[in-house]
């Protein structure tokens, strides 16, 4: 892999792919990947798997943003 390839899921980029060696870093770009954000994939194909799977199990597969919003621990007051 010679370029960063966009992950989408469900027809939304939720991260990139980007070269690491042999492999593929996770760069997450949507608040729910965050917890993939860094892991190293032997080909895009499986980093999509990845974030396919975990956005299924946090039922967020279809929706921009978690059911519970951003985290008011990561807020800031203006």
């Amino acid at each position: 892999m010679s370029k960063p390839s966009v992950i989408e899921v469900a027809g939304k980029a939720v991260a990139v792919a980007a070269p690491a060696g042999e492999q593929v870093r996770f760069v997450a770009v949507k608040y729910d990947v965050w917890d993939l954000d860094g892991e190293l994939y032997s080909s895009v194909d499986e980093a999509k798997r990845a974030a396919a799977r975990h956005l299924a199990n946090r039922g967020a597969v279809g929706q921009p943003f978690s059911p519970t919003g951003f985290p008011t621990d990561l807020a800031v007051a203006v």
